[in-house]
């Protein structure tokens, strides 16, 4: 077996890890390298911008983009070694009247508020192992950044980890109300960064505890009761990231990712601890939502980290897009950038899956011509027959020695055909989605924010679902550049709200 991090050993582990000699090395790259901006630490608590608008922002177009990722870095003259370690930011761009206003706020984790206090790293991260913290600690709440997304469900925002339970923040202020607790036996369990929410408002998730072999399932009612909590026991489960619902279903890709956990206990980081095992293959775990019984169909070994959605037909197929890689090497780069560095590795492609129950068998193809990531459908898709996907893209002339995504793709999953915007080489593109006006299903607009590396500036573009080849409608341009992000959602201003 394989560990997939088999990168310099001055990296992330206890006998080499030296915070102070990245965050040096760091600083020596981006005198050379613009692309290192998107991989800075963000040092103060908050900040806030109205953004420069060019061209005309829709006028329905009225609501809150909220994104998070992690965006604190460094402290105390220590870097971390992996990108997703740092402590969670939400930002906030709120759309209306033709305006753009930004506002950015940590999230005052009990992690954030002891090493704020202590002005030094105190445990472990992902990629990132502290000395003299515990591998495997005792409360998850000490190592918890809320760090890799964030949903508006039930009158709170939620930012989202994955190893517990959510932080709650005011949707208006930003400021963190305390963890969130669906009832008492599931504090402090994992609860996923790719919730479901379905067209009545319910919501689907999960949350993995390789360590255990558990893989727990949430179903939650609008207004915010917990309907079900179900523990499932799964062998050799992997970490997982996303997963789908259906009519009548759930679906968990499963790549051959094993937690070694003798390594985890000596010193090595999460991610330094999950060994590569292609003889697994990767399994796809069906559970009936009504009676919570499973099927497992076989796939050849590969790797995901997103799924963009999946629907069944009535004869109760399942049909899903996701996107598929050959092996775990992108992961990576993970590692690479806090250090300034980067030499590219082949990332992943949409790939369509179907699942047929009266045969059992799982096949797969790749409809993506381009490495991606971040596929998404509108949010009243999910769950529902669609015929698009949206993600970013890597395009095939970008420099191997620049990390990232340049352009953004809207996909038929019928056809492959794919209209494209590129915003450029000098650009590292996050996470857009498909947005719809007030009170409608079809989308109208794709949104998404940039990094704008030549200017140091984060841009907010916003493109007519219908022509998104002709470019961006509106920008809206902030003053300044924020850490590159991970996931986000976009919560409409309906009338009199």
């Amino acid at each position: 077996m394989n560990t997939i991090s088999s990168a310099p050993p001055d990296r992330t582990r206890q006998r080499g890890w030296r915070g102070e000699a990245l965050r040096q090395a760091f600083a020596a790259a981006g005198q050379s390298r613009p692309w290192t901006r998107g991989y800075r630490s963000l040092d103060s608590d908050r900040v806030e911008a109205e953004a420069q608008i060019s061209g005309q922002l829709p006028s329905e177009l009225r609501g809150t983009l909220y994104r998070n990722g992690p965006a604190r870095h460094e402290r105390g003259g220590q870097r971390y070694g992996h990108r997703w370690d740092g402590d969670g930011m939400i930002q906030r761009f709120s759309l209306s009247d033709g305006k753009v206003c930004h506002v950015g706020q940590y999230v005052h984790t009990r992690k954030y508020q002891a090493e704020s206090a202590s002005d030094r790293f105190l445990v472990s991260g992902f990629g990132t192992h502290i000395p003299a913290s515990d591998p495997v600690p005792a409360d998850i709440y000490d190592v918890n950044p809320a760090n890799i997304s964030v949903l508006h469900f039930a009158g709170d925002l939620l930012a989202l980890w994955e190893a517990g339970s959510p932080y709650r923040l005011d949707p208006e202020t930003l400021a963190t109300r305390g963890v969130k607790t669906w009832d008492t036996a599931s504090t402090g369990r994992p609860f996923s960064a790719h919730p479901k929410v379905e067209r009545d408002g319910s919501l689907w998730n999960f949350g993995i505890d390789p360590l255990k072999g558990e893989l727990t399932i949430f179903n939650i009612a609008a207004d915010g009761r917990l309907l079900h909590r179900h523990v499932v026991n799964v062998e050799q489960l992997p970490p997982t990231h996303d997963f789908a619902v259906t009519k009548h279903h759930l679906i968990f890709l499963l790549p051959p990712l094993v937690l070694n956990r003798d390594r985890l206990e000596s010193g090595a980081a999460f991610a330094e601890s999950c060994q590569w095992t292609p003889t697994l293959g990767m399994r796809v775990l069906t559970i009936d939502k009504s009676d919570w019984s499973r099927r497992v169909y076989g796939l050849p070994p590969g790797c995901l980290f997103h799924v963009a959605n999946a629907w069944e037909d009535e004869d109760r197929t399942i049909r899903l897009q996701y996107m598929r890689s050959e092996n775990p090497m992108s992961l990576l780069s993970g590692w690479s950038v806090m250090r300034g560095e980067y030499r590219h590795q082949e990332g992943a492609r949409l790939t369509s899956l179907v699942l047929d129950p009266a045969t059992g068998t799982a096949t797969q193809s790749t409809i993506g011509e381009q490495e991606g990531e971040f596929p998404i459908v509108a949010a009243s898709e999910v769950g529902c027959p669609y015929e698009r996907v949206l993600c970013v893209e890597r395009s095939p002339g970008r420099a191997e020695g620049v990390p990232g995504f340049d352009q953004i793709a809207l996909i038929d999953i019928a056809t492959g055909a794919a209209r494209r915007f590129s915003y450029g080489d000098d650009w590292q593109v996050e996470e857009h989605l498909l947005l719809s006006a007030p009170g409608e299903r079809v989308p109208r607009w794709v949104a998404g924010t940039a990094l704008d590396t030549r200017a140091d500036s984060t841009v907010l573009s916003v493109f007519d679902v219908e022509h998104l080849s002709d470019g961006p409608i509106a920008q809206a341009r902030l003053p300044y550049s924020l850490p590159l992000g991970l996931h986000g959602t976009f919560h409409p201003q309906v009338a009199n709200g």
